[in-house]
């Protein structure tokens, strides 16, 4: 849960789309092996996965083909925010974590925006690919 809280306050403080692709993976990722170990079924986290990094690396080599070449900066500035916003929530971080709040994802309320979200990543990930199918051309001329 330290990583995952990590990660996502570290997605808000990045501005070049290369380094938020990473840290949407590595998100990803720590979701995913969260997931597993509370369900102990792979099915889930496998699927997650693949349409969440799937639709995620379409819309990031969108961003990526749309913006310049640029060097990408370290701003220690946002990383020391992002480290001051972690230790505000100290508390939260070794805070004991019950599996059975983590499996309402899974319940009727919260599984019908759970299948809307992945229904919008797939119809993204086609539209996208429907584009550079249709074009056979790179997205942006130089």
């Amino acid at each position: 849960m330290k990583m995952i809280l990590f990660f996502s306050i570290l997605l808000t403080s990045m501005s070049h789309p290369v380094t938020m692709l990473i840290s949407v993976i590595l998100l990803t990722l720590f979701i995913s092996m969260n997931f597993y170990n509370c369900s102990c079924n792979a099915f889930f986290p496998l699927i997650l996965i693949l349409l969440i990094l799937g639709g995620m690396l379409v819309i990031f080599m969108y961003m990526v083909s749309l913006c310049p070449n640029k060097k990408i900066n370290f701003n220690m500035k946002n990383f020391f925010i992002t480290l001051v916003m972690i230790f505000m929530n100290f508390s939260i971080i070794f805070m004991p974590v019950n599996k059975q709040e983590l499996m309402k994802i899974y319940y009727m309320p919260f599984i019908n925006m759970l299948l809307l979200m992945m229904i919008y990543i797939i119809i993204s990930l086609l539209v996208v690919m429907k584009m550079l199918n249709w074009i056979s051309c790179p997205m942006k001329s130089f």
